[in-house]
């Protein structure tokens, strides 16, 4: 849930300040001004929430996810999120090949963890609340990425 709440407000703060920047006017720098928030503060938030959780709190997370705890490879799985929290961040400073690199190196992780949990739930059973929860912002928030880098100037 908290995942696609960083996803709507990404959205929301790029429509707020749409709305009120008049020299975003064509449906370009529209997209354009859209991306930006996604990228500083849906990659960035959702980049640091996971990678403490991950990392911080994994028998925790594993637990809601329906996961076995203690594996290392979900610390591994932290760490790889910090490095998604940081690129997030360095999109405020460095503009438009930065933010490809970016939605490059997120994307096949977030739309490939989404396809993974549609499979959890339907071949395990696996209805733990982050392992379903998850699955509609793990999908929204790359293919909004890459549409939104698509239709950007």
């Amino acid at each position: 849930m908290i995942f696609l709440m960083i996803w709507i407000l990404g959205l929301f703060v790029g429509i707020i300040t749409a709305i009120i920047n008049p020299s975003i006017r064509t449906f370009s720098s529209y997209c354009q001004n859209l991306l930006f928030y996604q990228l500083t503060i849906t990659l960035t938030l959702s980049g640091a929430i996971s990678f403490i959780g991950h990392v911080f709190r994994s028998d925790m997370v594993a637990e809601s996810i329906g996961w076995s705890k203690g594996s290392p490879f979900q610390k591994e799985l932290g760490f790889a999120l910090a490095g998604f929290a940081l690129a997030g961040f360095l999109c405020i400073f460095y503009h438009r090949e930065f933010w490809l690199a970016a939605i490059v190196l997120a994307s096949p992780l977030y739309l490939l963890a989404g396809i993974n949990h549609i499979w959890d739930v339907v071949k395990n059973k696996n209805y733990a609340p982050h392992n379903t929860w998850t699955i509609l912002p793990d999908l929204m928030m790359p293919i909004s990425w890459i549409l939104l880098f698509l239709f950007s100037k």
